[in-house]
């Protein structure tokens, strides 16, 4: 993920002040979708129909609970000026505010989950500032968990890609990635306990442009460690969860699909964690039925238990 950088400039305290109401937005739409394959024999989804290719029509009603992003906050209590940042999401993030009251070095600290935190508080006015924020905490060091297997265990599932793969796993944030080829609507089962932090299942296209790059839909999962996995790609309106919520591993996350950046069905995992102001992935083994831990490989057959 990119930090999120935001610009705020005002001439008076008054025009500064920001009041946050944390909310939760439901967008409910239906599309309908032509899915074929291209001359490559790449999945397509479009909101057009192929005139060449023969395609399928597929009616999707989609819903996404979007929640309120971190945002900075300017007020003045009592005698003094007060800049602050509130964090509604349910994972720590890292900021860095700019402003002339900091002088030439930025300010950056943690604001942990729910939570607000004050970056200035002075009598000199804040005349301007500007601030990006990022998922996760950067001290964050994982405890090399070994993973339950995301997968259902009805069939058996092929590892199309993992680490460093050649199609698009060479560069972070997805260098230790695993990608589990699938058909569309296979159950996605979490592959370790947390706190879900982020659901997006409402967009209905896909395709290997770099249009797509950053418009998979996926859930994302807080661990105890503070990693989170991204379980990506996922079909429009398949999400069994919200932000919040509270998950053990085997739960079913979600379905697959083939949104954003994909050539087909498949399920994106990795690991992931902020270094500060970078998101990277981390190694991470996956545990077998017999409790041992191995290394996923591109070629290998795989069921859940």
């Amino acid at each position: 993920m990119s930090p999120t950088v935001l610009r705020f400039s005002a001439i008076s305290l008054l025009r500064l002040t920001v009041i946050l109401l944390i909310f939760i937005s439901m967008v409910i739409h239906s599309a309908e979708v032509y899915k074929y394959k291209d001359a490559d024999g790449n999945w397509v989804y479009t909101d057009k129909e192929p005139v060449s290719e023969p395609a399928e029509r597929i009616q999707i009603r989609s819903s996404t609970q979007r929640a309120a992003q971190p945002e900075a906050y300017a007020e003045r209590i009592a005698d003094n000026n007060v800049v602050g940042v509130n964090n509604p999401l349910h994972a720590p993030i890292e900021v860095e505010m700019n402003s002339p009251v900091f002088g030439d070095q930025p300010h950056r600290q943690t604001v942990p989950a729910l939570s607000r935190a004050i970056f200035y508080q002075g009598k000199e006015a804040v005349p301007s500032y500007s601030y990006r924020w990022l998922i996760g905490n950067p001290q964050t060091r994982e405890d090399n968990h070994s993973y339950r297997l995301p997968l259902p265990a009805n069939s058996s599932y092929t590892v199309s890609q993992s680490f460093n793969g050649s199609f698009s796993h060479r560069q972070q944030p997805s260098r230790y990635a695993v990608d589990f080829s699938m058909p569309v609507g296979t159950d996605i089962l979490a592959a370790r306990d947390g706190v879900v932090i982020l659901v997006t299942d409402d967009y209905n296209f896909g395709g290997v442009s770099q249009y797509f790059l950053d418009k998979a839909n996926h859930v994302m999962v807080l661990h105890a460690d503070g990693t989170y996995a991204i379980y990506a790609h996922i079909l429009p309106g398949s999400a069994y969860v919200q932000p919040g919520d509270r998950i053990a591993a085997g739960q079913r996350l979600a379905r697959s699909g083939s949104s954003g950046f994909s050539s087909g069905p498949h399920l994106h995992f990795a690991i992931l964690k902020n270094t500060g102001f970078k998101t990277v992935s981390v190694p991470f083994s996956f545990m077998d039925r017999d409790g041992n831990n191995f290394t996923p490989q591109r070629g290998m057959e795989l069921n859940g238990r």
